[in-house]
């Protein structure tokens, strides 16, 4: 079979049975997200909470996972959600090495049911699978989890585990591979719930394509003529030789005379990589500097990634000053994983020189988060504990004892152990600081009388929609577009098809001039010089979501794809958005065109809404789900909406873009799926079901 492996392993905790079906019947849904979100509908019935032992969680890949296509080393994971309103359906994503080895195994997808009494891990080495016991692991970090099952099940295995956060069941929490890359959504609390510290992968297979030379083609086109550096910036951050535009914003970072300053056996000058050359490409995004400035620049030593990845987003760093804390002096991380926690700080103490305080204070918490398995929601959790130390409310919902424990005058002084005194709290299940990681919504629940409505509508807590789920890329990002893109999930959309575009760095008129021939005129505003919403951008905030929904089935990493713009003057910077459809055809030996893909992949967010109008009990999406805070239409109260300079949005105009919105995808004006798309996707069994509900 090319692409898919045509089986789906499931593991029962509860039994320790185990057993091998066929995936055939989900080919419909590509893969990965798609595949896994049909899986739960099949077999989770509406009511089920995320710590029921009915509860599962489905791992799965897509026919491109292990097929050596750029960026294709991701795992979604689906599962119901611990922290949002109504714990629907969420998924989450996972990169390092999962995705290819649960490949080399031989399975498209691994689904987790029932629960054990006592600490066990899954052991699946190529076709024999195993429930193991794990007492001796559980209490362990994910760091220390993942060594010691490295030892026993051999070099090469990939673990995926949980930490003190999990085994806690703390609702924000995370699965661990690689000891930095993160599965978040709160699964690390389910796989807590069912006393899964962990699952190893070993297989010794692959994956078969229809035809190999036309992938390996496909390849050096996308890396030569497409790809620029992560999200896709296609410009570097400073002027080069080979470029006609530079941005400061770009992650093209890397440049002559920027250095893996720490890197074994000296410095190594990151110098240029320009188009056309795909073996350079490992340098071009220097993510440690970009993240923390140039202070990391002496501490890099090399950029690490996910497998098949030329990009290599994650900055691995020495660094020595933490020795002086008994913390690994080493560690790897990208984007807000580089920096969870220590905004926690109000000063920094520098140890060896000017600014390695803030450095040292973002490394530290970032292991010591990544060991915890604790997930910061994008921020969030952050968000929520500065909001409740800024404001005084801490001293009023510990108890006096606790409150008595911790020494608050760290966070002035610069004592950077404060925010281990906080973390390792907020991880056990008997302190009141854990309240505060049960995630916004139900944060604000508990809290309502104490802190009002400020909370959940703040700013500073920035959510895209009241159901408690965070803003990852909203209206800061193509206007009403970035935020509609949000509106498909039920935690942050973590959608980057939009704002890699808005980000590549190229001129905003040729940004608009490329995607305005696809889209139509109007659908990409300036930067802070927004229009009213119409037509063009609902089109264009739909193919934000479904190229999302794509990659996350087939699997691509959406932090780069899709191709939108390309590095090369000579193509006009215009990209090639049937690549994917090109991959499909090659591997899997069924001519797809871009347009099937799409529709295949939609498909999976069609079935997604009809599963959150389910578990909501409600068609009224608009009202009880698609609600954005008070933020987003109070922000700079002196500046008008639709001028110059500002973000802010306007209530009547939302409504109008989710009606479009809701028209694009076929939707009721309450944001409900209809009969008539459902059935158009081949999904009349769930129009039937939400029918016989009241919900049609």
């Amino acid at each position: 079979m090319n692409g898919w492996t045509g089986k789906l392993l499931r593991v029962n905790l509860t039994t320790r049975e185990t057993g091998v079906e066929s995936s055939e019947k989900y080919f419909g849904y590509v893969g990965g997200k798609g595949m896994a979100t049909r899986i739960l509908y099949d077999e989770v019935p509406a009511g089920v909470k995320p710590y029921d032992p009915e509860s599962k969680v489905v791992m799965a890949v897509g026919p491109n996972s292990g097929s050596s296509a750029p960026c294709s080393g991701r795992t979604t994971l689906c599962f119901l959600s611990t922290f949002t309103k109504g714990n629907a359906v969420v998924d989450a994503h996972i990169g390092g090495d999962v995705a290819t080895q649960l490949k080399a195994c031989g399975y498209d997808a691994l689904i987790i049911e029932g629960a054990s009494d006592v600490p066990v891990y899954i052991n699946v080495k190529d076709d024999k699978v195993t429930v193991e016991d794990a007492a001796a692991l559980w209490g362990m970090t994910t760091t220390e989890t993942t060594a010691a099952l490295c030892d026993k099940e051999g070099t090469g295995t990939t673990v995926m585990s949980i930490g003190k956060a999990g085994e806690n069941m703390i609702n924000l929490s995370c699965v661990i591979t690689g000891v930095a890359h993160c599965a978040g959504g709160g699964v690390g609390a389910i796989f807590g719930s069912k006393k899964l510290k962990a699952i190893c992968l070993y297989g010794k297979g692959g994956t078969q394509v229809a035809d190999p030379k036309r992938v390996l083609a496909l390849n050096n086109y996308v890396m030569s003529d497409l790809m620029g550096s992560n999200n896709n910036h296609v410009v570097p951050n400073t002027p080069q030789s080979f470029s006609e535009y530079d941005s400061p914003r770009s992650r093209w970072t890397g440049h002559p005379g920027l250095t893996w300053g720490a890197a074994p056996g000296g410095p190594v000058d990151t110098g240029e990589s320009a188009p056309g050359q795909p073996t350079l490409m490992g340098y071009r995004c220097q993510k440690a500097v970009f993240d923390h400035g140039m202070i990391a620049e002496k501490y890099t030593t090399k950029m690490i990634g996910c497998t098949s990845c030329p990009v290599r987003c994650y900055g691995a760093v020495s660094l020595p000053q933490l020795k002086k804390f008994g913390r690994n002096t080493t560690h790897a991380n990208t984007c807000l994983g580089n920096n969870p926690y220590g905004g926690l700080m109000k000063a920094y103490t520098d140890f060896e020189e000017e600014g390695d305080g803030k450095l040292t204070a973002s490394v530290y918490s970032a292991i010591l988060a990544d060991d915890l398995g604790l997930w910061d929601n994008y921020g969030e959790l952050k968000a929520t504990l500065n909001y409740f130390m800024d404001n005084g409310y801490m001293e009023k919902i510990l108890k006096p004892e606790e409150y008595a424990e911790i020494d608050w005058s760290k966070r002035e002084s610069g004592d950077i152990t404060f925010i281990a005194d906080i973390l390792t709290r907020v991880c056990d299940k008997n302190h009141t600081l854990s309240t505060l990681a049960q995630g916004a919504y139900f944060v604000d629940k508990q809290y309502h009388d104490l802190i009002g409505d400020d909370y959940i509508n703040s700013a500073a807590l920035t959510l895209w929609s009241t159901i408690g789920a965070k803003r990852h890329h909203g209206n800061e990002c193509a206007a009403q577009v970035g935020m509609l893109t949000n509106v498909v999930y039920n935690r942050d959309g973590m959608c980057h098809t939009i704002v890699n575009i808005t980000g590549s760095g190229l001129p905003y008129h040729l940004q608009r001039n490329i995607v305005e021939e696809r889209f139509g005129k109007g659908c990409l505003d300036m930067p802070k010089n927004y229009t009213p919403m119409n037509e063009a951008k609902a089109r264009f905030a739909k193919f934000g979501v479904v190229r999302q929904a794509l990659h996350d089935s087939f699997t691509l990493c959406n932090w780069v794809w899709p191709m939108t713009f390309s590095p090369r003057k000579e193509r006009g910077y215009k990209g090639d958005l049937s690549v994917e459809s090109q991959y499909f055809s090659a591997i899997t030996g069924k001519e797809t065109s871009e347009e099937e893909l799409d529709f295949m992949a939609e498909r999976g967010i069609q079935l997604a809404r009809a599963m959150t109008v389910k578990t909501y009990g409600t068609r009224d999406m608009r009202h009880e789900h698609d609600v954005i805070p008070e933020y987003a239409y109070s922000t700079e109260p002196d500046v008008p909406v639709f001028t110059e300079g500002t973000v802010k949005m306007e209530k009547e105009d939302w409504q109008l873009a989710l009606s479009m919105f809701y028209k694009e995808f076929g939707w009721d004006e309450n944001g409900a799926p209809t009969r008539e798309t459902l059935e158009k996707f081949d999904l009349k069994d769930v129009a039937d079901d939400l029918e016989a509900s009241g919900l049609l």
